[in-house]
């Protein structure tokens, strides 16, 4: 399904430069932002290098677990945090 129709909105310089800064530091486009916008998500900043090693040595704590309880919290605390502070929220 090819995308063939467009939306334009007019906006003050202003706002153009505030929408433009939010989409920076959420990693999108400004195109892609004011759709997620419109469309009722919320998307999130990109987040610190820091929380990527974090959830990587999870995922190698998760490789490594002694019991099938341990990687299901394991599992589910990784999860968690990639909907928190990754995945875009639903407003």
């Amino acid at each position: 399904m090819g995308k063939d129709v467009r939306i334009a909105v007019r906006v003050t310089a202003i706002k153009k430069e505030k929408i433009q800064a939010k989409a920076r530091k959420c990693g999108l486009s400004v195109t892609e932002y004011v759709k997620q916008r419109a469309l009722g998500y919320e998307p999130r900043t990109v987040p610190p290098d820091a929380l990527f090693a974090c959830l990587e040595k999870l995922g190698e704590l998760a490789d490594k677990a002694s019991s099938p309880e341990l990687d299901k919290e394991i599992c589910a605390v990784l999860k968690q945090i990639t909907a928190e502070f990754l995945l875009p929220g639903k407003g």
